[in-house]
């Protein structure tokens, strides 16, 4: 390790969330890390001496010294520009990636707070959404705000042209984004969601399949599958 290459480690629970798209631009860009997986009462049991309390974070070995990071889509764009998924002088091309991931934030929000409950979001201070209520906010989600946002997104790939791409003729941390949002989406695992929520987004069915056959894609889920493990990712 030195200090323009230092050893990385991202910690995570066993499962794709937040850290997926970063594990994903490490396994385009071949970026080594070590996955360290962390089980539900072990993040218990450590919150409090993590960075927000949250998870994922990612570890900077430099050798003589560390360095401990927070928030996913900082260390997204940190290895999207290391690997080449992330422009570093092209300011242009960068703000359209970012609008795209600023826009997964807005699709997702809804979603995210009838899984986190009224409680952590602090809207209650012990009583929780019923199940008739979280059903009800994701019907409505699926009525107004996945038509707003995703049709956003759906425009923008039948409009660039020539491109198999959200942004550009090449993959970029805003497709690995994008593909883990609607991979979650419509993975059946949310009550009220049907794995069919996408059929009327052909472009974004296409995108995901685009990302999911690209070489290095395939060979990462060929080679670990989630639950995930401890592991050292060695490109």
């Amino acid at each position: 390790m030195t200090s323009e290459n230092p050893k990385i480690t991202i910690s995570y629970f066993p499962i794709g969330g937040r850290a997926e798209p970063i594990r994903l631009a490490c396994a385009v860009s071949k970026i080594p890390f070590t996955n360290k997986v962390m089980s539900f009462p072990e993040f218990k049991e450590a919150k409090s001496t993590l960075p927000l309390g949250q998870l994922p974070i990612l570890e900077l070995d430099y050798g003589e010294t560390k360095k401990t990071l927070t928030q996913s889509t900082a260390m997204l764009r940190w290895i999207g520009k290391i690997g080449g998924l992330y422009p570093k002088d092209d300011d242009v091309t960068a703000m359209e990636i970012d609008e795209i991931l600023t826009v997964l934030d807005d699709l997702r929000e809804p979603l995210v707070l009838t899984v986190r409950g009224k409680v952590k979001a602090l809207l209650s201070d012990d009583t929780e959404f019923t199940g008739e209520e979280k059903l009800a906010i994701r019907e409505r989600w699926m009525k107004n705000t996945l038509p707003r946002f995703l049709g956003f997104i759906e425009k923008k790939l039948t409009t660039n042209e020539g491109s198999k791409w959200t942004v550009g003729n090449d993959i970029s941390i805003a497709d690995l984004a994008l593909y883990c949002e609607l991979e979650w989406i419509s993975g059946g695992i949310l009550d009220g969601i049907p794995t069919s929520v996408l059929d009327t987004y052909p472009a974004c069915l296409t995108l995901m399949e685009n990302v999911k056959t690209y070489e290095r894609i395939k060979s990462w889920k060929d080679k670990y599958s989630k639950p995930y493990s401890n592991f050292d990712y060695e490109p």
